[in-house]
């Protein structure tokens, strides 16, 4: 089967599973579009999304075969080599990498490149398909639980409010590449100050000046892009295993949609750049219509080294230690049978900021409470583990217009065009998102120089498509929501903007569920815990109405927010800052920037779970190497910072490290200098 057949049959599939549920119920169809279509008559057409907008365990049934059923016929997107045998205790390798996620892939690769040195990757989850490499149908795998590890974290104290059991859905992806292999592709380094501050907080060698020569490393950026102004001179790397776009064809929404950022005075620049505050297309790991994943930029090109064993599949209850408090090896489990593997060398956790920290305290390092309460046997008492966990709040904030220019899903032969162009130029809708804007800014509250507020500009509605299974189902708005808010919009032209805090003071926590490895950790978020966060949060939304309101984007679209019947949120005018507060905690989403509950620090840091070098503090050979350890997060998406966390690491455990340097370089080949590690003991 065709991959062309393939995305139309998912569309297809979805479409007819919410016109059964439909035929399956006495009530009106749900929009009268809908309705007139199937020659009915109703006075309330809304009426049925009372009931159908709690979507039967059938409709979860019928979305996650479509997924198998792509995915069967998509698998190996690129060449790939991964191992079906055992490894047990009979068998040692040097190296033991948990976790095949962004950080995962970049570790096992890099330390394969040494002959002598045999790796062994151990991914809880699958191999990627195909059919997540296209970004305009991710959406499709948020609800499959062969590729997610469906974590639900804890309700919200304050946001929230209008998601099923104010829980706010966490996508963190179970299958080679990890979430590189899921998520929207931003490419986004964050602010050098990011770095200045992870090195004074005891963080010593994590500087810019440190970091820089890494991004280079881990970059090939292969088109300057259609829209950018530029990319700054002697600031990236051409010859990286990423391959890195800026952004492409945009259409008439994405240039008027940036014009009026100008038009607001936010300056037009390159975000990875000498400025990170500026706007434009955003940046993406794509590559000839695919994203770039790190499984496919790493892995991929290094499986079929002799000296690389990877194992899918192979999901990993805890570190096991010598009585010197030596790691020696993991206890993982693979088609329901218990193997014991061990490691020469070191044992690395890749496994992300839920899993590290609970294969941590699984293993007997953490809070002392926290093992106590589960008779776990505490082998290093370390407060920080699960601790200081962050992540970046988001929120949705929906307008119509009156151009027809933006994706509707519910336009099937746009859909089928655009398979057609896919297979044909890899162009079209299922190439990119492609007239999505990021901007990155300060807003009143912002404590330095680095922006603490983003908005992205997403050229499509949420309830566009059969908004009952998109809204209700897929993103876990409550009922009331759905059928208030976003069905009165169904099939509308439009685009939405995604409100983003980007510096964030409140923080969460990871706890253990219990002492069974498969029961998933407690997620606490803790959003706007910090008053501080919200009205961050509420300067961004006033900023994205400014944005609508500038002459260029009125006379081009005639841009408008969604009426007002946001429930809890009707009894403020829209655009008042009342309503912008009540928006953000009504519509709260999480940004999946998910970092910082292992984090790094100096040696008399208590809550320091990692030195500088990312060793456990109290154990031999274990390390931690994945977003986990950020002292805190970077100021934007977090996918960039994490590969280059992993890549310097691979050079910590090889006892080199690049020398130091600041942009911009004259010569690229001038970054690429290495000195040996002086203080690797």
């Amino acid at each position: 089967m065709k991959i062309n057949h393939v995305v139309i049959f998912i569309f297809t599939l979805n479409y007819h599973a919410n016109s059964l549920v439909d035929n399956s119920s006495s009530h009106p169809a749900i929009d009268e579009r809908y309705l007139e279509s199937r020659g009915k008559n109703d006075d309330d057409p809304f009426a049925a999304l009372q009931e159908i907008a709690m979507v039967p365990n059938w409709i979860d049934k019928v979305h996650n075969l479509g997924v198998e059923l792509a995915s069967a016929f998509t698998q190996n997107p690129y060449p790939l080599q991964v191992d079906d045998k055992v490894a047990d205790k009979n068998d040692e390798y040097d190296y033991i990498v948990v976790g095949g996620g962004s950080a995962g892939c970049v570790v096992a690769a890099r330390l394969s490149e040494v002959p002598e040195n045999r790796v062994l990757l151990l991914e809880a989850g699958k191999e990627e398909s195909t059919f997540s490499r296209l970004v305009t149908v991710d959406y499709l795998f948020l609800k499959s639980k062969s590729w997610h590890w469906m974590y639900k974290p804890e309700p919200e104290t304050l946001g929230a409010k209008g998601m099923k059991g104010d829980r706010i859905p966490s996508l963190r992806s179970k299958m080679l590449g990890g979430c590189s292999s899921h998520n929207q592709v931003l490419w986004n380094r964050g602010d050098p100050l990011d770095y200045d501050r992870w090195a004074q907080s005891g963080a010593e060698g994590w500087s810019w000046a440190d970091l820089f020569p890494y991004f280079v490393k881990t970059e090939a950026v292969v088109s300057n892009g259609i829209g950018l102004s530029a990319f700054d001179r002697g600031y990236h790397g051409t010859r990286g295993p990423v391959k890195i776009t800026g952004g492409v064809e945009p259409n008439l929404l994405g240039r008027t949609m940036l014009k009026g950022c100008q038009q607001i005075g936010q300056p037009v620049g390159d975000p990875n750049g000498e400025d990170h505050s500026v706007v434009n297309f955003s940046w993406n790991f794509l590559f000839n219509g695919s994203r770039s994943s790190m499984a496919n930029s790493y892995l991929g090109p290094a499986s079929f080294r002799p000296n690389l064993d990877i194992l899918i599949d192979a999901f990993v209850h805890r570190v096991n230690f010598n009585q010197d408090k030596r790691a020696i090896g993991v206890t993982y489990e693979r088609y329901g049978k218990i193997y014991q593997i061990r490691a020469r060398k070191e044992v690395i956790l890749s496994a992300g900021a839920y899993n590290s920290p609970q294969i941590l305290m699984l293993s007997g390092i953490g809070p002392k409470k926290e093992l106590e309460k589960f008779k776990i046997p505490i082998l290093v008492e370390s407060p920080g583990v699960g601790q200081n966990f962050q992540n970046h709040p988001h929120g949705n904030w929906h307008f119509t217009m009156k151009r027809n220019i933006s994706l509707v899903y519910t336009e099937p032969g746009r859909y089928i065009d655009g398979a057609k162009n896919y297979i044909a130029n890899r162009t079209g809708v299922f190439s990119s998102l492609s007239s999505r804007i990021q901007s990155l800014f300060r807003t009143k509250y912002a404590l330095d120089s680095r922006p603490d507020g983003g908005l992205e500009i997403i050229p499509l509605l949420d309830g566009s498509f059969e908004s009952n299974i998109v809204s209700g189902y897929l993103q876990d708005y409550k009922d009331k929501v759905t059928r208030n808010y976003f069905v009165p919009q169904s099939y509308k032209q439009g685009f939405y903007f995604v409100l983003a805090l980007h510096r964030t003071l409140s923080k969460g926590q990871i706890r253990l569920r219990s002492s069974d490895p498969h029961d998933l950790p407690i997620v606490i978020n803790n959003f706007f815990d910090v008053r501080r966060d919200l009205e961050v949060m509420v300067e961004v939304c006033l900023t994205a109405l400014k944005i609508v309101n500038t002459p260029v984007v009125q006379e081009t679209l005639s841009a408008e927010a969604f009426t007002n019947t946001l429930p809890g949120c009707e009894k403020y005018p829209i655009g008042t800052p009342e309503f912008c507060r009540c928006l953000v905690l009504t519509i709260t989403l999480s940004g999946n920037h998910e970092g910082c509950s292992c984090k790094m620090g100096s040696k008399d840091d208590l809550m320091a779970v990692v030195d500088p070098q990312l060793r456990v503090k109290g154990v031999k050979n274990l390390r931690v190497i994945d977003s986990s350890v950020m002292p805190e997060l970077t100021s934007g998406n977090i996918n960039a910072p994490t590969v280059m966390i992993a890549e310097r690491a691979s050079d910590l455990i090889r006892g080199r490290v690049l020398k130091p340097s600041l942009p911009p370089y004259k010569r690229e080949e001038d970054v690429f200098k290495y000195q040996a590690l002086h203080h690797k003991d």
